[in-house]
């Protein structure tokens, strides 16, 4: 029955009827330039919507790229297990109402609306034929989740799995989804590094922090109900470009632009301290009053995460530990953000401050353990985010 109520909720819809409402974005994925070939093959990734809502769309961007990107055909649907559809669910997705579209470099570009209504939490499967060769890719490189890549053609149409050969675990060229929704709902942004992206959790579990605060959102009401966007880059550092644009660089793009984005938690410098070369929390410090510029500008809330203990992994120190409780000090006493959310609280050991407490420790003393990251989620009051 659950399928068949599923399946019926993906009817197509005009992009006239959806042009007047309240985009929110459901999903997001912060994007890097990616070293993995991808030619005439289709591409089969699964996102999970935070919330619900009709006039569902979706953003492929080819902001990376060094080339045009063709998409000859592109297809949603929902999920039954791995690459298989439900069926009679697949349904193409146009752009201008044309089912192929060509992106240039540095570009992205919002589909039309292909349904009438999606759930929250619902595993949609977007499949895309990309023809030719590119050996370099626009996308998230930690997707902690299963991608389906077929053999050579166009499998896109195909509700079944039989084509789909390969996995990986990267997202390519997909950046969003949103839904059309009432004009009081709204999203929450968490931007930061492998903290947020979901580092430590098994493939397909969606247990990231930002999944378990999208748990606890949709236990409340409908009308109090926000979307979560998760834009974590693991290995990500606020001041310096490496493993993904700076998070300072890509603020605007990743965060600021997000459709219906409310409030901003900032998660964020970890890497820069266990990493860098960093001699004190003033670069950090004047990084983070940019960004809280950047969105009170656009009259948006923003939240400053305190930075969790990171001794007993490899790169620890006792001057970098000086630094992360000057960063985390600044945090909770200048009032410059609009809340804090004392995470270094919440995970460090009582007894060793500097460390993580045992249990919220996924091993190497930085990353979390899977009640690590549940803890985050519930140490987000809601009022402050709703």
């Amino acid at each position: 029955m659950t399928a068949l109520i599923l399946a019926a909720a993906l009817v197509p819809m005009s992009p006239a009827r959806a042009a007047s409402g309240h985009q929110v974005g459901t999903w997001t994925a912060a994007s890097d330039r990616l070293p993995t070939a991808i030619g005439d093959q289709t591409v089969r990734m699964v996102v999970r919507t935070s919330i619900g809502g009709s006039g569902l769309r979706i953003r492929l961007s080819n902001v990376f790229g060094r080339t045009s990107v063709t998409f000859q055909s592109v297809y949603l649907g929902l999920q039954a297990y791995g690459a298989e559809l439900m069926g009679k669910t697949n349904r193409p997705v146009t752009f201008n109402g044309k089912k192929s579209i060509r992106i240039k470099p540095g570009q992205a570009v919002w589909s039309d609306p292909v349904v009438k209504k999606i759930s929250p939490r619902q595993s949609v499967v977007v499949s895309m034929y990309v023809p030719g060769y590119l050996p370099q890719v626009t996308g998230h490189d930690r997707a902690y989740a299963t991608t389906f890549l077929s053999d050579p053609g166009n499998h896109a149409r195909a509700e079944s799995a039989d084509k789909f050969t390969y996995t990986s675990t990267q997202w390519y060229f997909l950046d969003r989804v949103s839904v059309t929704t009432a004009k009081s709902v709204r999203s929450v942004v968490a931007v930061g590094d492998s903290l947020t992206d979901g580092a430590g959790q098994e493939l397909d579990t969606n247990r990231r922090w930002t999944d378990y605060l999208n748990h606890r959102i949709g236990a409340l009401p409908a009308a109090k109900r926000v979307a979560v966007l998760n834009a974590g880059i693991a290995g990500n550092r606020v001041l310096q470009t490496g493993v993904g644009p700076s998070v300072l660089s890509r603020f605007r793009r990743d965060v600021l632009s997000q459709p219906g984005v409310k409030t901003i938690v900032l998660f964020c410098g970890i890497n820069d301290i266990s990493k860098g070369e960093l001699t004190s929390a003033k670069p950090l410090i004047e990084a983070y009053k940019k960004m809280i510029k950047l969105a009170h500008a656009r009259k948006l809330r923003i939240l400053g995460g305190t930075l969790t203990p990171f001794a007993g992994y490899q790169s620890w120190t006792p001057e970098r530990e000086a630094i992360r409780q000057q960063v985390n000090r600044w945090i909770r006493t200048s009032r410059a953000f609009d809340g804090v959310l004392d995470f270094d609280k919440a995970l460090r050991d009582p007894g060793t401050p500097d460390q993580l407490r045992a249990s919220y420790d996924h091993g190497d003393h930085l990353h979390l353990s899977d009640s690590g990251r549940r803890k985050l989620a519930y140490t987000v009051p809601l009022k402050q985010v709703l």
